[in-house]
């Protein structure tokens, strides 16, 4: 596939998300890399069924977090909730999100973690679907992990 002004990409710039090698399901993990996979999963679960709720349950609810989609930043949850979360959630249907851990590290109170991800939902009989990969940096609150840092970028929409 050629690039900007007819150049050819390099192979792994084309290769699909989906080849990437993911760690594998929460249950098949231990440790960190288990529980920032729960996190996702929680996470996950919480955009697909439109739960404000279970979304804020995994993030740091607070002025410490920093969202950045692609490349559109919001500093604190409030900031997220009322200026992307809501408004997204308030307008798509039938939401599927996976977000799959390709590489995590962390200690008892701070973790990161690489994922690959796959979104898709539907406006006004539209369906579109987007993957990408992300980052995220997690601490333990109260005992809980709770997503202090998130990125993601996106490759271009996958047709159907």
């Amino acid at each position: 596939m050629a690039g900007p002004r007819s150049r050819e990409l390099p192979a792994w710039v084309l290769r699909p998300i989906s080849d990437m090698p993911v760690l594998g399901p929460a249950e098949s993990l231990s440790g960190v890399q288990r529980e920032l996979q729960e996190l996702l999963d929680r996470y996950s679960r919480g955009l697909e069924n439109s739960d404000l709720a279970e979304v804020e349950a995994c993030m740091r609810a607070d002025e410490q977090l920093v969202v950045i989609e692609s490349s559109y930043p919001n500093y604190g949850w409030t900031d997220y909730f009322n200026n992307h979360l809501s408004q997204e959630l308030g307008t798509l249907e039938d939401v599927s999100y996976k977000a799959e851990l390709v590489h995590a590290h962390g200690t008892d109170k701070l973790a990161y973690g690489v994922f690959i991800y796959k979104a898709a939902g539907s406006r006004g009989g539209n369906r579109r679907s987007v993957e990408g990969m992300g980052t995220l940096v997690a601490e333990r609150m109260k005992g809980e992990w709770r997503i202090r840092h998130w990125a993601t970028s996106s490759r271009r929409p996958l047709s159907h």
